[in-house]
């Protein structure tokens, strides 16, 4: 088992509309809290590899994968983490101040919505990369591009996003099912107990794409955590998450992501 890393990127990007506090990541998570905690201040939390739960003093639970993200508030008490040690990655961003708590005033930031799909979250990342993360941007500049993100993370611009937050019961163990690479539509179905054309327009109606489709984009947003934490090569990541062959992984990937393999790999090594 690798061992846990946690790297603090940035902190205390200050402006008079709030504050950055911290931002990191956490990699090879060290696994699930034994016990509800409290932050003192707001989070925003985003799956970068993995799967796993989470749970608040409410009695929320949600199944947890790649491409969700967890919002935390102070006073609400939580927990989530992988479902085993080093079982998941995640990055983070922790803030406060007066635009926030416009945002609380408005209910965009609400504790009934603590959790989430990203509707794109390869693009997504790419803004946080270029604009959360430029020290050559001044605060204030920082503040309003994480804003930005915060907002494409909770609107809802995507139907996959408000719905794993809204859907029945089974819809989250489906989305958990469909991010494994060794899964299928078919195979989530019987698993769920539910009969295939039944589930694949259920999925649909909920996800707003059909499952096949769901569980490809999950696949392409393993294959660019791979292609940015390993030296595999296109051939056996293609292997890996079952593609035919690397040829037809690369047409998917850039078809999907707007870029190949390739390409996608020389932008994230030349940052």
């Amino acid at each position: 088992m690798s061992e846990r890393v946690w790297n603090i990127w940035s902190q205390q990007v200050r402006s008079r509309l709030g504050t950055l506090v911290e931002i990191g990541e956490v990699r090879n998570s060290s696994g699930r809290m034994s016990r509800f905690r409290y932050l003192r201040r707001h989070a925003l939390v985003v799956i970068t590899r993995g799967e796993g739960h989470y749970e608040d003093e409410h009695g929320r639970e949600r199944s947890i994968a790649v491409g969700d993200w967890i919002l935390v508030f102070p006073e609400l008490g939580h927990c989530y983490g992988p479902q085993r040690p080093g079982g998941w990655d995640e990055i983070y961003v922790m803030f406060e101040g007066p635009v926030f708590e416009s945002w609380r005033q408005q209910r965009l930031l609400d504790p009934e919505v603590p959790t989430g799909h990203l509707g794109n979250p390869e693009a997504w990342l790419e803004e946080f990369w270029c604009g959360v993360l430029d020290e050559t941007s001044g605060p204030l500049t920082r503040l309003c591009a994480f804003q930005s993100l915060l907002a494409a993370a909770i609107e809802g611009a995507n139907p996959q996003m408000s719905a794993v937050a809204s859907g029945p019961a089974w819809f989250a163990d489906a989305c958990r099912l469909l991010a494994r690479p060794d899964s299928s539509a078919e195979h989530a179905a019987k698993e769920l107990g539910i009969h295939y054309e039944t589930f694949r327009r259920a999925f649909r109606a909920h996800a707003g794409v059909p499952p096949h489709k769901y569980h490809r984009q999950q696949l392409i947003n393993l294959a660019a955590r791979m292609l940015d934490s390993t030296d595999l090569k296109s051939a056996e990541i293609a292997r890996t998450l079952g593609f035919c062959d690397e040829a037809y992984f690369s047409r998917v990937f850039k078809k999907v992501t707007g870029r190949s393999p390739r390409e996608y790999r020389s932008r994230q090594e030349s940052r």
